[in-house]
């Protein structure tokens, strides 16, 4: 709210957090089923790494993140506080006396000093605690923890109900070398952080229009605002020269999608609400030709926007919906969208358009995978792996990923990828091979590894170079501390080792994968 000068104080002033601090959350949640301690822990991770990534921004680094330093709003909000501790990069010096050890990890306590990563590790403990109610390394005594927190120990492995992609962004954050955790930016750009950001964003204006009149009042003039702008975009446009008139509009509708997306939340529709019809208008919707006038078709574009946030807000819960993403694969919904990724041009598949496509891959089963795999998805993917949009790129390669391990679950493993001809017959594993050497993204190079050995399961790679590069990446990845992480690269050397010719490759030397 402020803050003003006390002496040799720097005091800040904050709202009045009436939810008490953090540890009195995780108490609450130790009472409660696995699920619902699940649903209610995503939103205070996706804030508390918001309030981090800006710190981070600003050079930041809180270096005394722990349950205590974490207070909660009337409405359950988290708000990152007690900033005594903080410093800029400049200054990396970390005393320990003064923080909180078992909250420090093994940079802090090894080297006396603290870095973006260290709040990182800090966050990933903070979840894990709340998940489990126990912190992850908690030994009898401090000093014990201290040990543990040195040597990357956790005492009790992470318990199966979590999983996928938030079990992957958790041991990523544990990292004992600092170097290689991910940013709190990175970890923003993750499908699960993004699901809460819509959701956060969501009910965020929900509940600002509900507040009280001061706030309608603000909605209602940043309104007013939008409309103006956007008579004088359509006013700009008119003026332009022919050849940039249709870069224009595209511009516009991607403008407009995240208004319409908040504007939805009035009319939110559980995807079990949605009936078999609907599921089938929302198909033709998409298979409606754009064509007309350019206001003709700038409105067949907006409608197509809208079913896909439709779809997204609906499977936005984070619950797995198996009967209802089935329902709307039989009505034909994800065979319009991907023929719609195949035929648009790409300046026009935007972010609604492949988050509407993901929802039906993630966190899925692998029938679901399996029906989506015999629409022949591999041809539209891979064509949108060249989109110039990161998020788009990072989606598309990564439901490639997770259709292809879907497809091999149901596959035996001295048996061949089923799909490996209709991935490489569109060019798909030369693509994800550049992909792989290029490294684009975080993440990127390890998707387009793993992907290839999907595929090349039981299947001699026959591209030396490819071969050797792929199989070293997995040999190295067996380096890590982290044992999932190694199990991992293990499971696709057995695969690939189901080929004489890709196992004499891992066997040069004298390598045995190991058990």
């Amino acid at each position: 709210i402020e803050s003003f000068i006390d002496g040799l104080d720097l005091c800040i002033v904050m709202e009045f957090c009436v939810g008490g601090n953090l540890r009195v959350l995780i108490q609450a949640l130790k009472k409660m089923s696995i699920k619902d301690r699940k649903m209610k822990c995503y939103m205070p991770f996706y804030q508390m790494l918001s309030s981090l990534a800006h710190l981070h921004s600003l050079g930041i680094i809180h270096r005394d993140l722990k349950p205590e330093n974490v207070f909660l709003d009337e409405n359950g909000n988290t708000k990152t506080a007690d900033f005594g501790l903080a410093s800029t990069i400049t200054s990396k010096s970390y005393l320990k006396s003064a923080g909180t050890a078992v909250y420090a990890p093994s940079e802090a306590h090894e080297q006396n000093k603290m870095v973006f990563a260290s709040d990182i590790w800090v966050l990933a403990v903070i979840v894990i605690e709340m998940l489990t109610g126990v912190h992850p390394y908690a030994g009898r005594t401090v000093n014990d923890t201290i040990e543990n927190i040195k040597k990357g120990k956790m005492v009790v492995p992470l318990p199966d109900y979590i999983q996928g992609e938030l079990k992957e962004m958790l041991m990523n954050m544990l990292y004992l070398d600092a170097d290689k955790r991910p940013t709190a930016k990175e970890l923003l750009e993750t499908e699960l952080m993004q699901f809460q950001a819509q959701i956060y964003n969501l009910n965020d204006i929900k509940g600002q229009e509900s507040s009280n009149e001061q706030q309608n009042k603000k909605i209602n003039e940043l309104e007013a605002k939008v409309s103006t702008l956007e008579v004088q975009l359509r006013k700009e446009r008119q003026d332009k020269e022919k050849e940039n008139k249709k870069q224009s509009e595209i511009i516009k509708l991607k403008d407009d999608e995240m208004w319409n997306l908040q504007n939805k939340l009035y009319q939110r529709q559980d995807c079990d609400q949605i009936a078999s019809q609907q599921w089938i208008e929302m198909k033709h919707e998409f298979e409606k030709e754009e064509i007309g006038i350019d206001s003709q078709i700038e409105e067949i574009r907006k409608k197509k926007i809208e079913v896909c946030q439709r779809i997204i807000i609906a499977f936005s819960d984070g619950q797995k919906h198996l009967e209802n993403k089935q329902q709307a694969i039989e009505a034909g919904v994800v065979d319009a969208l991907i023929h719609l990724f195949g035929t648009q041009p790409l300046e026009q598949i935007t972010q609604s358009h492949i988050q509407a496509f993901f929802v039906f891959i993630y966190n899925s089963s692998n029938e679901i995978c399996l029906l989506i795999a015999e629409m022949k998805p591999y041809p539209a993917l891979i064509r949108l792996l060249d989109h110039q949009s990161l998020v788009i790129f990072s989606k598309s390669s990564n439901a490639i990923r997770n259709i292809l391990i879907g497809v091999s679950n149901l596959t035996p493993v001295n048996q061949p990828h089923p799909h490996f001809q209709a991935v490489a017959s569109c060019g798909g594993i030369d693509k994800l091979y550049s992909l792989f050497k290029k490294n684009l993204s975080p993440g990127s190079k390890d998707n387009a590894a793993k992907c290839i050995g999907q595929l090349f399961k039981a299947n001699e790679i026959t591209n030396i170079e490819m071969r050797k590069d792929i199989i070293a990446y997995l040999k190295t990845t067996l380096s890590s501390s982290e044992s999932w992480i190694k199990n991992d690269a293990i499971w696709i050397l057995r695969l690939l080792a189901e080929n004489s010719v890709n196992r004499s490759e891992i066997e040069k030397d004298g390598f045995k994968i190991p058990e």
